[in-house]
């Protein structure tokens, strides 16, 4: 039988490491250490473990369900381990095509309450999909809760999370609110693209999209969650009911967790991203606060030249805002700019993304062309056609790419291969 049991979890102050052994054809999909831990700006010491082991095991339940395997640890929180059925069974829904199994041993079950303190917190990235939460829940005074799981083993400095943690603490004082700040090696100690190659065809989606990050963000804020006593988690959807999306976050699994007193809210579903910017612009125009969107996660700052950059940029246009005035450094000519970058991308562009962001995009611009700062798009980019110029770019980028395309899926073939064998 595969097992993965979870055999000691250690706390130093403010760090929170979990150790575990594995039985099973299941090594595949770790990293050889077997460790994944967290690292707060709070002291933890004081949390129960029942409490603590909630985000190991949302980070390693849902390859126990698709695995048929069995995760084994000595105590659970009772609002968290029955949360986990409701959570399972949203999955189940999601993907069709695998039989989610697999189960949960717990030794000892604890029941774990408190009063509340603190009304809200709020995962905060400081992108649009944060900031158009944090504008909804403003009142309830949240806490920011600003995550990096993408450390090895040990935390090295990291330009990007310092990048991040400085705009999560500047916003935060703009408002008069606390930060929570996170690190941990939660995106990481999983070997995804492993899974991704076993599974990736049956589920559709890759492992950390569809079946990961949403649980991982979220358990990692419980356990200062409930030392804080946070009556509620918001996080922001990325996603909305006019196109429904297979996605690890998503209303029908996060609303359904809770632990001890506390439980979790995926916010502004309802919205799409044209709304939420429009919800944003809108806010800022009004109050004249200073504020910088952070799009890019993986940079320093926005780059204003990848596929997300780019929409959210059109999408500020198209609703008769100057992006330079929420923190993008837009280049002189946007036209010309614009219409480079589609050539060079289209081609990499999917149906679901063209449909839920750049055709609303279009759409929102025809409707409101009067305000539109960059008059030059008006000649050509509400007609642009990308289906056909992703067809056209597809087909040229074949021709012309085809052996480098080859020999490339070979060599991706003998790694996964190689990398299985070890």
């Amino acid at each position: 039988m595969k097992k993965i049991i979870l055999n000691k979890i250690t706390v130093n102050q403010n760090r929170v490491d979990y150790f575990f052994t594995i039985e099973g054809n299941l090594q595949k999909y770790f990293n050889k250490s077997n460790h994944m831990f967290l690292e707060y700006n709070y002291e933890i010491s004081q949390v129960p473990h029942a409490i603590l082991a909630i985000p190991f095991v949302a980070n390693v339940m849902p390859l126990m369900w698709i695995t048929d395997s069995v995760l084994i640890v000595d105590v659970l929180d009772k609002s968290f381990y029955e949360c986990l059925k409701n959570v399972k069974t949203a999955y189940q829904n999601m993907f069709p095509n695998v039989e989610f199994k697999g189960k949960l041993v717990v030794d000892k079950i604890e029941d774990h309450t408190y009063t509340p303190e603190h009304e809200a917190a709020s995962l905060f990235s400081g992108g649009l999909d944060a900031v158009t939460t944090f504008i909804r829940v403003k009142d309830k005074n949240p806490l920011l809760i600003t995550e990096y799981g993408w450390h090895g083993d040990e935390i090295q400095e990291n330009e990007v999370w310092n990048a991040d943690k400085e705009n999560a603490i500047s916003f935060a004082e703009q408002y008069g609110l606390e930060n929570i700040l996170i690190q941990s090696n939660y995106g990481t100690f999983i070997h995804a693209q492993s899974i991704d190659y076993d599974y990736h065809k049956k589920l559709g989606d890759s492992w950390w999209h569809g079946l990961h990050h949403g649980l991982a963000i979220i358990s990692a804020a419980i356990p200062v969650a409930f030392k804080l006593r946070i009556q509620c988690i918001y996080i922001a959807s990325s996603n909305s009911p006019q196109f429904q999306v297979a996605c690890a976050s998503d209303p029908t699994v996060d609303n359904h967790i809770r632990y001890a007193s506390g439980m979790v809210n995926h916010d502004a579903y309802e919205l799409t991203r044209q709304d939420k910017v429009k919800v944003v612009v809108d806010y800022y125009s009004i109050t004249k606060e200073p504020v910088q969107l952070r799009v890019c996660f993986k940079n320093k700052e926005n780059c204003c030249n990848c596929e997300k950059c780019l929409r959210t940029i059109l999408s500020i246009v198209a609703e008769g805002r100057d992006p330079r005035a929420l923190g993008f450094n837009v280049p002189d000519d946007l036209s010309l700019h614009l219409k480079l970058f589609l050539d060079r991308e289209v081609k990499f562009f999917t149906h679901t993304f063209i449909e839920i962001y750049w055709k609303i995009i279009q759409s929102k611009m025809r409707e409101n062309q009067d305000n539109i700062f960059y008059k030059e798009l008006l000649e050509w980019f509400m007609d642009y056609n990308f289906a056909e110029e992703r067809k056209k770019a597809l087909f040229k980028y074949r021709v012309t790419q085809f052996v480098p395309i080859i020999n490339r899926r070979i060599k991706t073939k003998i790694n996964r291969i190689f990398a299985n064998s070890q």
